[in-house]
Parts: C-alpha cells; structure tokens; sequence
C-alpha cells in the first residue's frame, strides 16, 4: 500500500469550505491521482453526514426525570424573573465596589504600587459618597429638565 504525504487536515479544510483556494487547487488535483486520500475523503464525508443527522441524537427520558427537569425548569425560570429586592443603583453601586476591590487586590501584586494600593483603598471607601453625589446630581437636572 503506497502511503501519502498529503496532509490529512486540508481534506479536512474541503470539506469544511475553508481551505485557501490555491490548496484547494493543489488538492483537487491530487484527488484525482491518489485513491488513498479519496477513500479518507468520501469517509470524512460519511463522518460529518453522521454527526449533522439529529435524528440519531433523540433520546427519550423517563418520565420521573422529565418531571423533574419541568419543575427545575420553572424554578429557575421563576428566580430569573423575579425582580431583584436591591434598586438598580445598589445593585449599580455593589458591582463598582467589586470591581474597585478586584483592581486594589490586583495591585498587591504588582511591585512598587503599595501607596496605588492605599489610594484605591481609600477611593472605594469614599464610592458611595460620591455616587451619591452624582445620583443627586442627576436627579436634580432632570427635575430642571422636566420643569422647562
């Protein structure tokens, strides 16, 4: 049996419609000569025919675990759309501070950022002020807003 040197990953390449086309060129011609890479070619074919036919892939549950999978489907349903008891600026606020706490943490593994470290320290002490500040900001220009 003559072995090929072709390699196997531009058959690959055909069939997935991303080979480059002077590769496809190279490998349509060598498909006409070698019955090796055509018979490893038509099995690929098979191969991907197999995996894209879903009918085979169908399995049928028992109806314990079926009425099982319907309750944690509601259950998750349910928790996903109830509304969240903090406001959308707690919320907003708690994710900053994460992020702000994530970041000082970071530093203290970069050397020579240990006054970084306290800064950031210091500034997720004074977030909440300070989003406040610009909550109140906000609402009182679209107060003015609303009014004219």
């Amino acid at each position: 049996m003559m072995t090929c040197r072709l390699d196997k990953l531009l058959l690959q390449d055909l069939l997935d419609g991303t080979i480059d086309p002077l590769e496809k060129l190279l490998v349509d011609e060598h498909l006409k000569n070698c019955p090796e890479c055509r018979k490893e070619l038509n099995e690929l074919k098979l191969l991907f025919w197999d995996l894209n036919d879903k009918s085979i892939y169908e399995i049928e549950l028992p109806h314990e675990l079926d009425q099982q999978l319907d309750q944690l489907k509601d259950l998750l349903l349910e928790q996903v759309s109830e509304p969240s008891p903090q406001s959308t600026f707690t919320t907003l606020m708690e994710i900053q501070r994460k992020n702000i706490k994530s970041a000082s943490k970071f530093l203290d593994y970069v050397p020579g950022v240990k006054t970084g470290n306290h800064l950031a320290k210091e500034g997720l002490k004074a977030t909440p002020s300070a989003l406040k500040l610009v909550s109140k900001g906000l609402l009182k220009s679209t107060k003015l807003l609303k009014a004219k």
